[in-house]
């Protein structure tokens, strides 16, 4: 049931952004150029601009934050081996004196 509300709920979500996303592209039609340092790049409506650095950052933020949920579970791995190891010796040293 939770799992079922909870894609229901990212999909509202999802809904909802690619709708804002319209509307707001439609609203800011004005054509703009963009210079990033030495390139020049040509002229786009402000709404293309913007989504494109909203869409650029959130990949940029969710590769970074896997990347650390990855290193995360690695450390977790390797505790539990550890603490199994530990619980395996104590056992049979318990068990031998």
């Amino acid at each position: 049931m939770l799992r079922w509300l909870r894609a229901a709920l990212t999909l509202t979500l999802l809904c909802l952004s690619v709708f804002l996303g319209a509307v707001f592209a439609t609203q800011n039609t004005k054509s703009v150029p963009l210079t990033l340092g030495p390139w020049a790049l040509g002229e786009q409506p402000v709404a293309v601009w913007l989504l494109s650095f909203l869409i650029v950052g959130v990949l940029l933020g969710s590769l970074m934050s896997s990347a650390l949920v990855m290193r995360q579970r690695a450390a977790s791995a390797s505790l539990k081996r550890q603490n199994a190891r530990l619980s395996q010796r104590l056992n049979k040293d318990a068990k031998s004196g």
